[in-house]
């Protein structure tokens, strides 16, 4: 006789989730942790920021940024399976502009926030090279870029899980950080013109981190083959987490602290 994929105890039955399942469980729970739910975000959505605080956040937050190709690509070096490896592909020729240096997504934040800068004033200076220069990068920023690089460089289903992670948060961060630049429309005069600055943001929120979940959770099947591997998923993907949560709760504690310059 063959089993269906239910338990046998009787009227309780319930559907027995494969390993993909809890993959795809595990992907889900990213929009309940404190990754996405914490100081920062809190801040950043409900009331202006001086320039100062805004220069905060993007010095740190564009840290993060520029690296993440170099995270991807320690990913896609280290991952032996080719179905995986062109998923991670995928992501990467994405944050790369698809082979257009005026596209890359690094480019586009920063685009967004130098012209930021020249609605607060001509006084206010937030391009990336001012910024750059006169702010540190917080030590939970590093934390979180060499986390994901160890994380990025270990098994590949550990490697899987934080990537996993990094993807399913990244739309509704990506959707926070757009709430809280809609703040500031009311500097532009032409609204057209502050719609075509928020190309970074749109360059997400539309299709991009989308297929990025969908890339994601494709590579990460992968290598769910086993309840060992499966463990070693979730450790990727909780670590990965809690290094957004740090990261973020670290830079609201800083544009905190600035707020009266």
């Amino acid at each position: 006789m063959t089993l269906d994929r239910t338990s046998v105890r009787g009227e309780s039955a319930r559907p027995v989730q494969t390993f993909a399942d809890q993959v795809e469980a595990l992907a889900h729970s990213a929009f309940s942790s404190n990754a996405l739910n914490n100081d920062f975000y809190a801040m950043w959505t409900s009331k202006q920021m001086t320039p100062r605080q805004i220069a905060v956040f993007a010095r740190n937050y564009g840290e993060f940024n520029r690296a993440f190709p170099e995270v991807l690509a320690v990913m896609i070096s280290s991952t032996r399976n080719v179905t995986a490896q062109a998923e991670y592909a995928k992501t990467l020729y994405s944050e790369l502009g698809y082979g257009n240096p005026e596209k890359v997504h690094s480019v586009l934040f920063d685009a967004w926030l130098s012209e930021l800068g020249h609605k607060f004033g001509r006084d206010v200076r937030l391009d990336w090279m001012s910024i750059s220069n006169e702010l540190d990068v917080l030590p939970e920023t590093h934390a979180l870029i060499d986390g994901e690089k160890h994380l990025y460089g270990l098994d590949n289903a550990t490697a899987a899980g934080a990537q996993l992670a990094l993807e399913w948060q990244a739309y509704t961060m990506l959707r926070k950080l757009y709430d809280g630049a809609l703040i500031y429309k009311h500097l532009w005069d032409d609204e057209d013109a502050f719609h075509e600055a928020c190309e970074y943001f749109y360059a997400h929120i539309g299709a991009t981190e989308k297929e990025h979940k969908v890339e994601s959770l494709s590579a990460a099947r992968q290598f769910a083959s086993d309840a060992s591997a499966l463990e070693r998923m979730t450790h990727g993907f909780n670590t990965h987490l809690r290094l957004f949560e740090e990261f973020w709760n670290a830079v609201a504690r800083e544009m905190a602290a600035v707020s009266s310059h």
